[in-house]
């Protein structure tokens, strides 16, 4: 009975030992020791996974010559061992370089590490939004609101905020500094903790107007706004404005149950027949993506007049597991696209008003396909302000762990040209620009709507 009780205990204290061990996984780590050799290893299982992955580095690096120095320079840099945090430091250097939000070095899980410093330590308490080489604070951390919102910042503990920026910036991935920077303002509390000061104080110097105040904070023990999970009714919305338009707002093109998606836009669209709404608004100003089904199949299906396509030409790498009869594993691809997606003939829910999507610095990926798609066919008018990213897009994402480090590295397999084959190197440019004000996102709408009702009136 006594050996019973005593192997029971040991159960229990393993098992309390694995979930401890589990719930510090990606903070344990990070402060894991690596070898010279084994850094260089990683770098070596990085370079053979891009290569074996990517059809073109110089479609987003301008002189792939000089990334291929600054690689091999950093390589021979490695002389001491240092541990994954700082490996990962040096090594996210480059993801600035890459010029594209769809490839990057980092931590295997940026939500899963954010979860665990905030148990332990906590991260910068504010949400921030970067613009112009310049932060502002923007609410608690959290989205929770502040007296303090807008304030420019000047200094964290004793830091120019210049310095910390150029010491993150340097490290975020995206398509442009611009998009780097929309995409920094969502992950600046992890990036700090990151890449500048695991720290439970702060000290910050801020200003508002022309006056400056210092104000101390304590490390907040919440998530980033941007790691919170969503709901479907917070990710799909649906609202009837006025007697004449609506809003649909999708923040991504994705959902684990698509059926329940279609069937939400069809439900949409039957309320517009039902209401005669003669304006659809779509917001996809915080939509960073997804899958190109969702919109093919949920919105335009009830859109489209004419055969339409999401790109006119395509660069991609031969890969394995997505390699067709009489393609060689290895090649590179250059084709024109010639397959169109073909109108649904008489459908009873087809919308034949107004429409326009809002874009904006969040919209990305399969949302900038979307935007593309409705502008170059004509099916919609693009407000809003150009997206951060990119209208020729990459895509088809492979992930890969390297060896040692155990830091997680993405990148693309094909290019898309936009259908209209124009813009490469551009944003999407709205029909319509105007401003937007990250903090008050309704008044842009509220805009739109005015509009529509001047000219209909």
């Amino acid at each position: 009975m006594i050996i019973k009780r005593l192997i029971l205990v040991l159960l229990c204290v393993f098992a309390f030992m694995a979930k401890s061990v589990s719930a510090s996984e990606h903070t344990q780590n990070l402060q894991n020791m690596l070898t010279p050799t084994q850094m260089k290893e990683d770098i070596n299982a990085w370079q053979d996974f891009v290569n074996n992955t990517h059809p073109d580095l110089s479609i987003r690096i301008k002189n792939t010559t000089a990334f291929e120095h600054s690689l091999t320079a950093f390589k021979q840099s490695i002389t001491k061992p240092m541990r994954v945090n700082d490996f990962l430091s040096q090594f996210a250097q480059f993801n600035s370089q890459f010029n594209d939000a769809h490839m990057l070095v980092f931590t295997s899980s940026q939500k899963g590490l954010a979860k665990e410093v905030i148990k332990k330590e906590g991260l910068f308490p504010f949400e921030v939004t970067v613009n112009k080489g310049k932060v502002y604070l923007a609410s608690l951390l959290g989205g929770s609101e502040t007296s303090f919102a807008k304030s420019e910042l000047i200094s964290i503990n004793d830091q120019p905020i210049n310095a910390i920026y150029n010491t993150l910036i340097t490290r975020m991935y995206g398509d442009t500094v611009k998009h780097r920077e929309r995409l920094l303002s969502d992950k600046f509390a992890l990036f700090y903790w990151l890449f500048v000061n695991k720290t439970e104080h702060f000290k910050l110097e801020i200003k508002q107007g022309k006056s400056s105040q210092v104000i101390e904070m304590q490390a907040a023990k919440v998530l980033p706004k941007s790691f919170n999970s969503k709901t479907f009714e917070q990710t799909f919305k649906f609202e009837i404005l006025n007697q004449q338009q609506a809003l649909l707002t999708i923040d991504k093109f994705w959902w684990q149950d698509k059926e329940r998606f279609y069937s939400f836009t069809e439900n949409v669209f039957k309320q517009l027949k039902e209401q005669h709404i003669k304006h659809l608004i779509i917001d996809v100003r915080n939509n960073g993506g997804g899958d190109d089904d969702m919109w093919k199949q949920g919105i335009v299906k009830y859109i489209a007049n004419k055969p339409y396509q999401h790109t006119s030409k395509y660069t991609k790498k031969i890969i394995a597991k997505y390699m067709d009869e009489g393609e060689t594993e290895g090649d590179v691809v250059t084709k024109v696209f010639d397959r169109f997606e073909q109108p649904v003939k008489d459908e009873p829910l087809k919308f034949n008003g107004k429409v326009s999507v809002v874009v904006g610095g969040y919209t990305y990926s399969s949302a900038i396909l979307f935007a593309n798609t409705m502008q170059d066919f004509g099916f919609a008018e693009i407000v809003g302000e150009e997206s951060a990213g990119y209208s020729w897009q990459t895509g088809g994402i492979q992930f890969f762990t390297l060896p040692h480090s155990k830091l997680k590295a993405v990148t693309p397999r094909f290019y898309l040209a936009r259908p209209s084959g124009t813009q490469k190197g551009l944003p999407v440019t709205p029909d319509k620009e105007l401003k937007d004000d990250v903090l008050k996102p309704t008044q842009l709408i509220d805009k739109i709507v005015d509009e529509f009702n001047t000219l209909a009136n």
